[in-house]
This record gives C-alpha cells, sequence and structure tokens, in this order.
C-alpha cells in the first residue's frame, strides 16, 4: 500500500486535477496573466504529468525496462490528453484543440524521452 501512495497516487491525483481543471467553463476561470501563456501551461502541465506517469510506470515494470515503461508512459499520457481535449468540447466556453492536443503529447514526450535517457544511463552505468 505505501508503494501505491508513494509512486501510483501522485499521478492518479494529477489527473483528477487535470480533469476538474478541464471541467471549469471559461467563465469560471481566473484572470491571471499566466493563463495567457496557454501553450506554455499545455507543454508544462503534461511534462510534469508524464514525469508522474513514467514513476508509475517504472514501478510496475520490475526489473526496469526503459522502452516498456516509456512506450507505455506515453500512450497513457497520449490517450489522456486526447480524452481531455475531447471532453473539454462539452464544456461551456471551452472547445477542443489540436493544437493543444499536439503542445501536451509534446510537452509530454520530451520529458519522457530524457528520462529515457537517463534511465538508459544509470542501467548501463550499473552493469559496468
Amino acid at each position: 500500500m505505501k508503494r501505491f501512495f508513494i509512486y501510483h497516487f501522485p499521478a492518479l491525483l494529477y489527473a483528477g486535477i487535470i480533469l476538474i481543471l478541464s471541467s471549469m467553463p471559461r467563465s469560471e476561470l481566473p484572470e491571471l496573466a499566466i493563463l495567457r501563456a496557454d501553450k506554455l501551461l499545455h507543454f508544462l502541465e503534461y511534462a510534469l504529468f508524464a514525469v508522474l506517469i513514467y514513476r508509475s510506470m517504472a514501478d510496475l515494470f520490475k526489473p526496469p525496462r526503459s522502452r516498456y515503461i516509456f512506450w507505455a508512459s506515453l500512450a497513457i499520457v497520449m490517450l489522456f490528453a486526447a480524452v481531455d481535449e475531447f471532453y473539454q468540447s462539452y464544456i461551456p466556453g471551452r472547445q477542443s484543440d489540436p493544437i493543444d492536443l499536439a503542445i501536451d503529447i509534446f510537452g509530454a514526450a520530451l520529458i519522457l524521452i530524457l528520462l529515457w535517457i537517463r534511465q538508459k544511463k544509470s542501467i548501463t552505468t550499473s552493469e559496468s
């Protein structure tokens, strides 16, 4: 149970937070200057989500198999991003934006590639 709260719960909690924020009609979102940087927020939001999903997958794949962790993480984040964008099309004042989806996936993929490279280096170093 402790491993669940360390590795998996943060990813599930973060996914819930994303869905809660996606459920807010545009009129209820606060007027913050940072919200004008919408594309940067999408990039960072899904980069962080990718890190949390990667940690979760790394705990599931024992011994660590970086290729499987990478592809499973990418698939989960891409599917979640697509569902999130589709879901937003049903929220008043919000719309589904394919550019947002592309930026979500780009942010996640970039960080996952960096994590994959880091894990491969640590596995190679520990084997030497």
